[in-house]
Order: structure tokens, then C-alpha cells, then sequence
């Protein structure tokens, strides 16, 4: 199953849980604390299902581009000297907003 499929399983899956602990769990006296508890973990997996649904959870994944403002090296030349780039942090790497 790919992950947008997940994705929106999770979510309707914590919509159902949310509106079951809502609507009968939270009505009991005895189940009160559980039915709070039902809802955080139903909120969570809307959440989890919304970020995989839409392909958020992609853009946390660490690319291998290369920095454009250093072309890899990790250092940049500032007044006469080699220094950190700023952009990377001295990786050389490309940041995940800068590839999307």
C-alpha cells in the first residue's frame, strides 16, 4: 500500500476513533480519563493521515544536492578568507526547502 493510501486510512481511521470516543465512550462516567486518551491518539493518527496524505513527511527525508552556495565544498570565501557556508552549516549539502 503506498503512503498516500496509508496516509488517508490513518486519517479516516482517527476520524471514526475520535467521533466514537465523542459521541459514546465520553458519554460513560467510568470511561471519562480513557475517552480523553481515545481522542489525543485519534487527533495524532489525523494528523500522521493528513502529513502522509499530502506528502509532507517527504520533505523531513535529508537530500544529497549538492549547497548552491558553496557547490558542495561546505566553505565560501569572505573577505579574502575561507569560511563556514552559511547556507549549509559546512555540508555541502542541499536543504530539503531548497530542492522542492
Amino acid at each position: 500500500m503506498d503512503r498516500k493510501k496509508r496516509g488517508f486510512m490513518f486519517a479516516v481511521l482517527g476520524i471514526l476513533l475520535f467521533l466514537v470516543s465523542l459521541v459514546l465512550l465520553l458519554q460513560v462516567p467510568g470511561f471519562y480519563l480513557g475517552s480523553l486518551v481515545t481522542m489525543f491518539i485519534a487527533v495524532v493518527l489525523i494528523g500522521l493521515g493528513g502529513a502522509l496524505a499530502k506528502g509532507y513527511d517527504i520533505k523531513l527525508e535529508t537530500t544529497t544536492a549538492e549547497c548552491y552556495l558553496c557547490n558542495g565544498s561546505g566553505t565560501v570565501e569572505s573577505k579574502g578568507s575561507l569560511g563556514v557556508c552559511p547556507r549549509c552549516g559546512g555540508s555541502g549539502k542541499a536543504l530539503p526547502e531548497d530542492s522542492a
